[in-house]
């Protein structure tokens, strides 16, 4: 996949860009106040955030997004075990 195609074509991406432009019509409409300042640091975050997982994922795309959890047991499974052994 090309070098800028990866970050265009990632959702992610796409999201934090449509956020932006939301934030910048709310900021035209609205007087600047202490909010205005918080939705664009909220904002440029969400950005950072999105590019850094692209850059993470095309460096090793391999890997695990997400650490594997405990094994979880299914509570049915038990019940017919428990029915079978008596």
């Amino acid at each position: 996949m090309g070098t800028l195609r990866k970050y265009l074509m990632n959702g992610a991406i796409i999201s934090s860009v449509l956020s932006g432009v939301s934030a910048y019509r709310q900021g035209r409409k609205n007087p600047t106040d202490w909010r205005t300042y918080l939705t664009w640091i909220a904002w440029a975050l969400t950005l950072i955030v999105a590019l850094g997982t692209v850059r993470k994922d095309s460096i090793d795309p391999s890997a695990p997004r997400v650490a594997a959890g405990p094994k979880l047991s299914n509570p049915k499974k038990k019940a017919k075990k428990d029915k079978k052994d008596k």
